[in-house]
């Protein structure tokens, strides 16, 4: 295997999306997919940007990148407040992030980081 190619399976991998809003159901947080061929750690962190509305999120993973199940169960995130999701084997190859309203019709804002490395 070449240099260029080992050092680009090595290179860390990072996400940020730009800031959504909620909806009534659980969404894809567009931009927050990471590929995490040859890493071994994935981690994410989200925060809630919004004045006065809480926001549930949840983890899910893939193999396949078509067939999800939840890495991390649904949690809530208060208005303000941050969360995090780590694994450290990342046993799936792709994870991305859903988020939604916890009450329906009371719309949150969150923004996201998320980091696969080796």
């Amino acid at each position: 295997m070449s240099q260029a190619r080992t050092t680009e399976l090595l290179e860390s991998k990072y996400v940020s999306p730009a800031e959504q809003e909620t909806t009534n159901t659980y969404a894809d947080v567009t931009g927050s997919k990471i590929d995490t061929y040859s890493q071994k750690l994935v981690s994410y962190i989200i925060k809630n940007t919004d004045g006065a509305n809480s926001i549930d999120w949840k983890v899910l993973a893939s193999n396949d990148d078509s067939t999800y199940v939840e890495a991390q169960a649904e949690a809530s995130v208060a208005s303000g407040a941050s969360d995090t999701y780590t694994s450290t084997a990342a046993p799936y190859r792709y994870y991305k992030v859903q988020i939604k309203a916890t009450v329906g019709d009371s719309q949150g804002d969150a923004t996201l980081h998320g980091l696969a490395k080796h």
